[in-house]
């Protein structure tokens, strides 16, 4: 692994990243940092952790030019990862005094941009950039460059036609998407506007399990909730983030935990906007040792002490369970994964092969959690959705 100081990067930025201690680039770094200098559209697939933040940020930052105003737009879904990248961006433009990044999310942290205030740097949401543009406090046309970061959780979201809308303004724009997963949706996108001249793929599935353990969990047909609970008395961990991939499902567990008495916190989709905040700011200072989430609400939280991850079920998309897995085992830290078995079919776990996963196999009965020496087969007729509530 090389250094910062072998890319094209111009000395104060190098200082800069020597003294906020970025002394080596990740491998992610290392890919995109000179593709993106030399101005090159671009496609990444890389999950949180890898440092794709950086990646982006580091190079940007140091091509914008003093008098040219607004270069760089970076639109992230939610304001928790658009403040996240603001965080990151602010460190290192202290270095340029004369260049200024702008966070610009709603509510509370409005901030009316005139022709004496425009950044050079712009970090947004995508409804909060179209309500911008409508008030014309920003001139999108001399943009040159725009970042989708976590593009497949802005698709999702439904702010494609926004996105489309606003790249349109742009000519021949510089666009760098960064994403988890590639889904079919992002497709119209690529083929429209993107054409990118690489395509990187950082797929965790190739490095997860050199750290990280796998385990399959066979739970019988129990109410899931109560074999959380039991699951965590046993296992008794340091920081366990559990995930589900229906919101109900996540809300379900969360309050019978909390009934239960564990200290335990959550994160979904219909969580209100200042309950999420707060939740986030507790998670952040360690206030939990179980987090309940969805698959897309845990994106973007780094927290490279997860000792734990269990998923009570597999996702729709099964590379969702790597990326899952890939919460754990961070940072040269080693991990385990579980995966509750009950019901999930054959076919799914199977294709998990695709990832070189090699689960060991355990057993959750009467508050006792042994190894096996095999994974129990089910026939199809044992394999049916049964109701948490049975």
């Amino acid at each position: 692994m090389g250094s910062f100081k072998s890319f094209a990067l111009s000395s104060p930025m190098v200082e800069v990243l020597t003294k906020l201690h970025y002394i080596s680039p990740t491998p992610i770094q290392e890919e995109v940092i000179p593709k993106v200098l030399k101005g090159e559209n671009m496609i990444v697939k890389a999950e949180t952790g890898s440092g794709k933040t950086h990646a982006f940020l580091i190079p940007l930052i140091d091509k914008l030019a003093e008098d040219q105003g607004l270069q760089v737009i970076v639109l992230a879904p939610t304001r928790e990862l658009a403040r996240q990248t603001y965080n990151f961006a602010r460190a290192i433009i202290a270095a340029f005094p004369k260049l200024k990044v702008t966070l610009a999310t709603g509510g509370r942290e409005i901030e009316i941009l005139t022709a004496s205030n425009v950044p050079h740097l712009l970090i947004t949401t995508p409804g909060r950039l179209m309500k911008l543009s409508e008030d014309s406090q920003i001139n999108i046309h001399r943009v040159q460059t725009i970042v989708l970061d976590e593009a497949d959780m802005l698709v999702d979201a439904g702010f494609l036609p926004i996105i489309d809308q606003y790249i349109t303004k742009i000519e021949k724009p510089h666009i760098l998407a960064f994403s988890a997963t590639f889904p079919k949706a992002l497709e119209p996108l690529i083929k429209k506007f993107i054409n990118p001249d690489f395509i990187i793929d950082q797929d965790p599935g190739l490095i997860a399990p050199l750290r990280v353990k796998h385990h399959l969990v066979d739970i019988g047909f129990k109410p899931i909730p109560e074999m959380v609970a039991s699951f965590i008395d046993l296992r008794r961990p340091y920081l366990m983030l559990v995930f589900a991939s229906r919101v109900a499902t996540v809300k379900e567990i969360y309050d019978h935990l909390m009934h239960q008495g564990y200290n335990v916190g959550t994160l979904h989709g219909e969580l209100p906007m200042r309950m999420r905040a707060s939740m986030i700011r507790r998670i952040r200072e360690n206030k939990f040792a179980v987090i309940v989430c969805s698959d897309m609400a845990a994106r973007g939280l780094d927290l490279p002490d997860v000792s734990d991850v269990l998923s009570v079920d597999l996702p729709p998309q099964i590379e969702f369970y790597m990326h899952r897995a890939g919460r754990t085992g961070r940072y040269k830290n080693a991990g385990d994964s579980f995966l509750f078995y009950a019901r999930e079919p054959e076919s799914s776990l199977e294709k998990l092969a695709a990832y070189h996963v090699k689960f060991d196999f355990w057993m959750l009965r009467n508050g006792e959690l042994t190894i096996q020496n095999e994974r129990p087969r089910r026939d199809k007729g044992q394999i049916e959705d049964v109701s948490l509530n049975r």
